[in-house]
């Protein structure tokens, strides 16, 4: 290939690489949605038919907003639109309460022909840009306080985390989201935020700790003994406070000892492990799960990872890892080259985006860490993270061909302010 055509090619295009594993990943999560839609043989056809299309709607639009957002982004629009864009969210967040809840969350707003989006989901987006917006790049010598700096993504943390964990009861999205913006707080080098670095590094190895303790054995015995039974049973107001939350704390119990309550809140975990165990290393052929017939109650979405691995074994875990790695060396390869912290932060907040799901999701149905319920992004079924992940990608596109197009340009690469 001439020099002259790998020149046009890096004006035209940005990451073949990234576009090349989401194309792939969309493609495989739509036969494995499918598959993991055959359910019974009276419903077959309309059970993976109507999968299939919910997934191509969502899958058509992701792309609207990945090229989207690769043509037009910029952070003069992040300035521009990001106070709007924040009341818009708040606003979708509150929503939710006027719907149905599922699984004892009220985390969607539903849609007509049965579709739903979940706003949480934007909320994950919306914070990697407030960081963006607030702490990057800030070159003014005049402010002397970090609080002045750092006061409005750390409120957007407090109240969207708020909304989604108390409001929404949806624990899992407000870990997430929490994950997220942490990682990327980390990002910008202004000396004024070292302190407050610090402490949240601090506070990230505390949740480590804790998580580790909670899932051990002495936790176990101690929350599940004859002693704290009677007190749950005994009706005072720190009791019934607790038992409403216990389930959380059970689920660290599960992750540690997935055999404590096979019949009750580890049934599904073990049903999970099961899968993986029976698909061995060439799994039992696309379509041939037994654990998605009612053992995994939300096999095309949660419980995904454990279908694949089931049906198609260590091909499955590549279908789904080497593709996930492709994306994440892609992204830190180019955050490491380009100049400004904005472009930096977004790029690993788009990483961290993927990661922090894809930990909390396959970690979760393979008994690492507690079950936190969100999905395998780019693989499970849920139209609103596609939509959203997708739309994240296209503005790391941007960027990315932007630091093409001026590195094959010979010019002097800054950034964009």
């Amino acid at each position: 290939m001439s020099e002259e055509v790998k020149t046009e090619r890096r004006r035209m295009y940005s990451s073949p690489w990234i576009l090349g594993a989401v194309l792939f990943l969309t493609m495989f999560s739509t036969v494995m949605i499918a598959s993991a839609n055959i359910s019974s043989a009276e419903s077959v056809m309309s059970d993976v038919t109507s999968s299939v299309l919910k997934q191509a709607v969502f899958i058509v639009l992701g792309f609207i907003g990945y090229f989207f957002a690769f043509r037009i982004f910029s952070f003069k629009l992040v300035r521009n639109w990001i106070g709007a864009a924040m009341i818009i969210e708040l606003g979708l967040l509150l929503a939710t309460r006027m719907f149905r809840g599922a699984g004892g969350a009220y985390a969607w707003i539903v849609l007509p022909m049965g579709m739903t989006i979940q706003p949480s989901e934007f909320a994950k987006i919306m914070i990697i840009l407030i960081i963006c917006n607030f702490m990057c790049d800030i070159k003014n010598k005049k402010i002397k306080k970090a609080w002045t700096l750092v006061q409005m993504p750390v409120l957007a943390m407090i109240v969207l985390t708020f909304i989604i964990v108390i409001y929404q009861h949806d624990f899992g999205s407000g870990f997430a989201l929490l994950a997220i913006g942490s990682i990327c707080f980390l990002i910008p080098e202004n000396k004024l935020y070292r302190k407050w670095q610090r402490w949240l590094v601090v506070l990230m190895i505390f949740v480590v700790v804790v998580t580790i303790l909670l899932m051990s054995k002495p936790v176990e015995e101690a929350l599940t003994s004859e002693g704290i039974r009677n007190w749950l049973n005994s009706g005072g107001l720190i009791a019934n406070i607790f038992s409403k939350v216990a389930y959380q704390f059970y689920r660290f119990i599960s992750a540690g000892n997935p055999l404590w309550d096979r019949f009750g809140y580890s049934q599904e975990l073990l049903n999970s492990l099961l899968g993986i165990a029976r698909g061995n290393i060439r799994g039992v052929g696309l379509g041939n799960s037994i654990q998605k017939f009612g053992y995994l109650a939300s096999a095309d979405a949660d419980y995904i990872f454990p279908v694949i691995v089931e049906e198609l074994g260590l091909l499955g875990i590549a279908c789904v890892f080497i593709p996930y790695t492709i994306i994440y060396v892609t992204l830190i390869k180019y955050a490491i080259k380009v100049k400004t912290e904005k472009e930096k932060v977004l790029l690993i907040g788009t990483l961290s985006y993927l990661f922090v799901h894809m930990f909390l999701n396959i970690g979760g149905v393979s008994a690492l860490i507690p079950l936190t319920g969100v999905p395998l992004i780019l693989i499970s079924r849920g139209g609103t993270s596609l939509i959203t992940v997708l739309t994240t990608l296209g503005i790391c596109q941007n960027i990315i061909r932007k630091y093409n197009k001026k590195v094959s340009e010979n010019e002097d690469y800054s950034g964009e302010a």
